[in-house]
């Protein structure tokens, strides 16, 4: 669904790439793009996942065109970024380990090498050099101070939030979910790169239960009560569709040659779709709270050793996260099918204003990062850094 509305965004993003940016007062007209040549734009150097994430070269068009759009934002984002960081008690104690712990000048670094690509090995370079810290451990870039994982984690899914906050200032109804997919993607083959520092090979199941809480940082990652209701209110919209997320997820899934290999056997291949089934089921219908996370932590010990019914089939954590990406892009797109009537009540089949969409987005992206960072859990289990 997404590849199909990127497609049908094709033309539009190159006569944008084409045009003088007369609209915004002060930018520079970025030309790289015009500059490379054509499949140039994504390359396995950025991230050996980037293809299987179906992060290809309409999802890097859109990033570019529409990082070109929000480039006059590009100060207010990155002081906003520093702002919430310094303000949240969260990072109070690591804030004090060092002596400047946040450059908005990094951080708006980071922002514009994102916006301008391409997607290759010079990106990923940079994003290590930017992430990777020199005494051990990892952060996100423009901080000087390691975060433990699940905090890095956080980070991102907060930071997904303000990105499709800005896009609402350059999107429109028809445009918003698309290009807003691409970037989510995009974030989460960055995050793949982030948190490699505190990857280790899983050793068995964590056989976690009885967790208090959904994520320890989902208030950080700005997923609270209001991102919950909006969960509750859309997701019974998106329930109906399970059966159709199964069909697409599993060809795509067997398709491709990084993924077909963990499916041995036609009972397993059976097993993992009625996990997906119920994952999809309960994410579009039950809180996030407590119970979920031991069901997450579940569904992270079958990937591992010595979990789940097939105990000698483990999933890398890469794998994991590169899916991720390719899950977020799909469901950010899903969502354009989901409005506000005018009595606030959410409907499916129409498209709805893009400051509404962006905020279903919002609850949905931060929602799937925290899974993920539980679905990471026994990959960290080494980390000293561990949250």
């Amino acid at each position: 669904m997404a590849g199909d509305a990127l497609s049908g965004l094709k033309g539009e993003f190159e006569m944008a790439m084409r045009r003088e940016d007369e609209e915004l007062e002060g930018l520079t007209l970025n030309l790289t793009p015009l500059l490379l040549p054509v499949g140039s734009h994504v390359t396995a150097d950025f991230h050996p996942l980037a293809d299987f994430a179906a992060f290809g070269e309409y999802e890097a068009m859109a990033v570019m065109d529409t990082g070109e759009d929000i480039a006059y934002m590009a100060d207010s984002i990155a002081k906003g970024i520093a702002d919430y960081l310094t303000d949240r008690p969260e990072m109070a104690e690591l804030m004090r380990t060092v002596e400047a712990p946040v450059d908005v000048g990094k951080i708006r670094e980071w922002l514009t090498v994102t916006c301008q690509g391409p997607y290759d090995g010079a990106m990923s370079s940079y994003l290590r050099d930017a992430s990777h810290l020199p005494g051990g451990g990892a952060t996100f870039p423009g901080l000087a101070m390691a975060l433990p994982p699940q905090m890095l984690i956080a980070l991102v899914g907060w930071v997904e939030g303000k990105i499709l906050e800005a896009l609402v200032e350059v999107s429109d109804e028809s445009t918003l979910t698309a290009v807003g997919g691409a970037w989510m993607n995009l974030m989460m083959l960055q995050l793949c790169i982030f948190v490699e520092p505190y990857l280790v090979e899983p050793t068995g199941p964590m056989n976690h239960s009885g967790a208090a809480e959904f994520h320890p940082f989902a208030d950080f990652a700005g997923f609270g009560a209001a991102e919950g209701t909006i969960l509750k209110k859309t997701g019974p919209l998106l329930e109906p569709a399970a059966g159709g997320v199964i069909a697409l997820a599993y060809t795509y899934l067997l398709s491709r040659p990084e993924s077909s290999i963990y499916f041995d056997e036609d009972a397993h291949l059976a097993q993992r779709k009625k996990t997906l089934k119920a994952w999809w089921i309960r994410s579009t219908t039950q809180p996030m709270d407590g119970k979920f996370h031991d069901y997450m932590s579940k569904v992270a010990d079958a990937h591992v050793p010595g979990g789940g019914t097939h105990p000698h089939v483990v999933i890398p954590a890469d794998l994991t996260i590169a899916l991720m990406g390719w899950v977020q892009m799909r469901v950010m797109t899903a969502l354009n099918t989901i409005s506000l009537d005018p009595e606030g009540t959410y409907v499916f089949g129409t498209m709805g204003e893009p400051a509404d969409t962006a905020k279903v987005g919002q609850a949905w992206m931060r929602m799937l990062t925290l899974q993920l960072g539980i679905l990471l859990e026994p990959y960290m289990a080494g980390s000293a850094a561990k949250a």
